[in-house]
Parts: C-alpha cells; sequence; structure tokens
C-alpha cells in the first residue's frame, strides 16, 4: 500500500485517488493526538489534534463513510483518547475489495484499519493548550 506517510515534508500527489480520498492522504497526521471518536450506523469518525507549538495546531476532523474498523474495539479507541495516544503511521490507499482503506499505527496501543467507500476531512485552527502531555 502506498500513500501518506506522514512526512512532514509534504505528501506526494496519489491522482489515482478521488478528490475526498486524496484530502484525506494530503494530511499529516503522524503525531497527532487522538481527542475523540464515534461510529454511527456506516460511519465512523474521530477527530485528531495535529501540529505543534512551532508550527500552530489544528483539529482534523474524519468521517469516513460506509466505513468499518479493523483491529480495533471500543475499549482500545477509549484508552486511545484517555491516554493522549499519538498517530505514528498513516496510510491511504485503495482497499483490494473496492473502496478505500486508512491504516493507522497508533504509538500507544495497536494498528487499526478503517475500510470506507468515501471520506469527509474537516480542518480547523486549536489552541495549543488541547495538546496533552
Amino acid at each position: 500500500m502506498t500513500g501518506s506517510t506522514g512526512s512532514p515534508r509534504g505528501v506526494p500527489a496519489r491522482p489515482d485517488l478521488p478528490v475526498d480520498v486524496q484530502g484525506l492522504a494530503a494530511v499529516d497526521l503522524v503525531g497527532a493526538q487522538l481527542q475523540d471518536w464515534l461510529f454511527e450506523r456506516d460511519a465512523f469518525s474521530w477527530t485528531l489534534l495535529v501540529g505543534d507549538a512551532e508550527r500552530g495546531h489544528e483539529l482534523v476532523a474524519i468521517t469516513y463513510v460506509g466505513a468499518v474498523v479493523l483491529h480495533a474495539n471500543r475499549c482500545d479507541l477509549d484508552a486511545a483518547v484517555a491516554d493522549a495516544a499519538e498517530v505514528a503511521r498513516s496510510e491511504v490507499g485503495p482497499a483490494e475489495e473496492g473502496g478505500y482503506e486508512h491504516h493507522v499505527t497508533v504509538r500507544a496501543a495497536y494498528r487499526l484499519v478503517v475500510r470506507f467507500w468515501s471520506v469527509d476531512v474537516r480542518r480547523m485552527p486549536a489552541p495549543d493548550h488541547l495538546r496533552r502531555p
């Protein structure tokens, strides 16, 4: 799988992906802290705090439509929020069965995969005090 490595120097263009998935692949999630998550019907959403004091912070709200979350359960996700778990790796690409996959490795706990058909990414400035130690 190819996609975002979270490189701070930029993410390679992915013309093989639709615009919404390209938007997800373009977000540098390495070091992002998981703030909250929600699973409703066929949508999985989470909010991550990205950036640092030098570059500034922003909240990134990601909603995957037609989502299936693999290798994680509610307890894992709750623990990741409570521990202010940070993303160590993030890759986005096509799934073999159709649709797309977002592979995310969280330092404090686990690796998870979100399979989805479309995605919505919203970004907004955030104050520095939201970053937890």
